[in-house]
């Protein structure tokens, strides 16, 4: 009985353990998709090419549309963008690939266009589903404010969409060292069968005593507990920084705060005033992101000064706040120093992510030496001595 238990808690681990590839339709398979950026970026730069040869957006976006995979789309709209049925998002079917999201998303931006309103919140209402589309929201949402040219902040978009991309290719290159072996220590606890069937020893006479039985469980228990710790290390390794937290309010992460700045350029780059900037910025931001701008354009307005007006934001905004500084106090042009404080930030993070992911691998020596090998040594080592030495020897 305790050998069944044993054999089948085993094939049970190895089970929970192997790989598997997420269902297309899952949360997790549609957060980690890695064609979906490039899928995204390629409609949006066919969006920009044919604004910049002088097509409306109308125009630009039904043209991005014809050239995604896929089924025809005479269905769903006609030639002029206007939906035949009903034409609210929630009353159609939810498409589970990468493609049909990015074509829904297309839909209901065109249809916003052909009817004259804005295309800036029609992208926003996808943000929480497609998390690549918030560049291209606040952008093409900024360019509608200020009545600037679309087909610069479209670009802008798909070069920061590319960019991000190549960041966590960079990222994961980096961590697969650490997820290697991780899945190689795992395997140390688990090989006791195999290793008994090579020697001749059957998972009856290896796992058939009690003792031998309740060192597989231990040692089981061992390796799950270090498949935790190992997993939940490196999950805080590779974790964004966030901004110091606020009772009340939601997080920020530095990426958040990179991206404001960078919208922030792209909105003084149109003319805007510093103020009118900050507050376009904080109508396309995070919440928290958008609380604390909010805050910095009330103390502007309440004459407080530069200085004292971000103080009333976390301190993590410091370079944005020193470039336009600079700006206000020798009158040169916001929108570089700006662009440059937002690059500056974006680039820290990255380093920042890079330097953990190199040093996973060596924190991950220590789940290795407290648990897999004194795991391996329960559910492999052990079992085999106590198979293989003859009884008259204990």
């Amino acid at each position: 009985m305790g050998a069944a238990v044993a054999v089948a808690l085993l094939l049970a681990a190895a089970y929970a353990a192997w790989p598997r590839p997420s269902a297309p339709g899952s949360r997790r398979a549609l957060g980690r998709a890695p064609d979906r950026v490039e899928s995204v970026a390629g409609a949006l730069e066919s969006i920009a090419l044919c604004l910049q040869a002088g097509l409306t957006p109308v125009q630009a976006v039904s043209i991005a549309l014809e050239q995604l995979p896929g089924d025809s789309l005479g269905s769903f709209e006609d030639s002029t963008g206007i939906a035949d049925g009903n034409d609210s998002p929630a009353g159609a079917d939810v498409a589970v690939d990468d493609r049909g999201l990015i074509r829904d998303v297309l839909l209901e931006v065109r249809r916003a266009l052909a009817r004259g309103a804005p295309g800036g919140p029609a992208w926003t209402r996808h943000t929480a589903q497609v998390p690549e589309l918030r560049l291209v929201a606040g952008a093409w949402t900024l360019t509608e404010a200020s009545g600037s040219a679309l087909h610069p902040a479209v670009m802008w978009a798909v070069g920061q969409l590319r960019e991000k991309r190549a960041a966590r290719e960079r990222l994961a290159a980096v961590t697969a060292g650490a997820t290697s072996s991780m899945g190689m220590m795992l395997i140390l606890p688990l090989s006791g069968m195999p290793i008994g069937l090579l020697v001749g020893v059957t998972p009856r006479e290896l796992y058939g005593s009690w003792t031998t039985f309740l060192c597989c469980v231990v040692g089981l228990g061992l390796a799950a507990l270090g498949v935790v710790l190992s997993r939940r290390a490196l999950r805080k390794a590779l974790a964004p920084k966030k901004i110091a937290s606020v009772p009340g309010e939601a997080d920020a992460t530095m990426d958040d705060l990179a991206d404001a700045a960078l919208m922030l350029q792209l909105a003084l780059s149109s003319g805007a005033g510093i103020i009118e900037s900050l507050e376009q910025v904080a109508e396309v931001s995070p919440r928290r992101v958008r609380a604390e701008l909010r805050r910095v354009v009330a103390a502007y307005r309440w004459g407080l000064g530069h200085e004292r007006a971000w103080t009333y934001a976390d301190p993590a905004w410091e370079p944005v706040s020193a470039a336009l500084a600079l700006a206000l106090q020798h009158g040169a042009a916001p929108a570089a120093s700006v662009k440059a404080a937002g690059e500056r930030l974006a680039s820290t993070e990255k380093s920042r992510l890079a330097a953990a992911a190199g040093k996973a691998e060596t924190f991950l020596m220590i789940p290795l030496v407290v648990f897999f090998l004194p795991a391996f040594a329960l559910t492999t080592v052990l079992p085999l001595v106590v198979a293989l030495v003859p009884r008259s020897l204990f």
